[in-house]
Order: C-alpha cells, then sequence, then structure tokens
C-alpha cells in the first residue's frame, strides 16, 4: 500500500490576524498595493509600446532595448513590492479595486477577512477560505 502525501494548505503557513490587527494592518499596506497597482500599469504600458515598436520595423534596436530595459525593470519592481505585501501573508484578489483577504478567526472558524483597501477604509466584509471574494458577507464584530 502506498500513501499520498496530501500537501498542507497555503492558508497554513499564512499569520492568521484579529480583526483589530487586520484594521491596522489595512492603513499600513494601503501604500504597498498602490504601488503595485501603479507598477502593472506601467508593466502593461511598456508592453504596449513594445508592440508598437516591433510592428514598425523602422525603429532603431535601441527603441525596442530600452522598452525591453523598462519592462525588465519594471518586472523585477513588481515582483520585489508583491513580496513585501506577502512578508504580511496578505493576498491581493484585485489589482484595481484594491481587494485584498487576510486570514483570521471569526466565529469559531478561520475566515478571509475582506476590504477593497482603495475604496473601503475598513474592513467590513469576510469570506469562507473556500470561496471567492464574491461571495463576501458583512462582518460584525465579535461582542
Amino acid at each position: 500500500m502506498s500513501w499520498v502525501r496530501i500537501p498542507p494548505s497555503p492558508y497554513f503557513t499564512m499569520k492568521k490576524y484579529s480583526i483589530d490587527e487586520a484594521q491596522i494592518l489595512i492603513k499600513k499596506i494601503h501604500p504597498i498595493v498602490k504601488d503595485i497597482k501603479a507598477k502593472a500599469h506601467d508593466y502593461s504600458r511598456y508592453h504596449i509600446e513594445a508592440s508598437r515598436l516591433v510592428a514598425n520595423f523602422r525603429n532603431s534596436p535601441y527603441d525596442r532595448d530600452g522598452v525591453l530595459d523598462k519592462i525588465m525593470n519594471t518586472r523585477k519592481e513588481l515582483r520585489d513590492i508583491m513580496n513585501q505585501l506577502e512578508g504580511y501573508s496578505v493576498i491581493l484578489r484585485d489589482i484595481e479595486h484594491g481587494t485584498v483577504d487576510i486570514l483570521s478567526q471569526f466565529e469559531g472558524d478561520e475566515v478571509m477577512l475582506c476590504c477593497r483597501i482603495f475604496e473601503e477604509s475598513e474592513i467590513g466584509w469576510f469570506h469562507n477560505i473556500d470561496e471567492p471574494c464574491s461571495r463576501r458577507r458583512p462582518l460584525k464584530k465579535e461582542d
């Protein structure tokens, strides 16, 4: 008989925050998520620029190389910023809205606290770990 090793849940290694700790964390990570959004827009813009340069063969290789350097540098910067966010055990679900999930305990269950930090100043939502953000429900703090 062979044993099958079941890999641990990715949430097993994540830090679990209380609701109050998560509220403080939201303010701390807001600038990080804002930087991620800006870098992602830059990355996209440089890709469009590179596509235009490739389509127009009259441009010099120097122009194309310059854009490729921008793409590679922005990609590295984006990866570094994402690593900062990952260091807080935060999952970024949506760059445009700044939707983040933070592991917590609520009403006896492990849940993901959910916040759109570009639209909401506090965490007011949660969803089960195995549910998408679209299934989020209002958070009512435990008394």
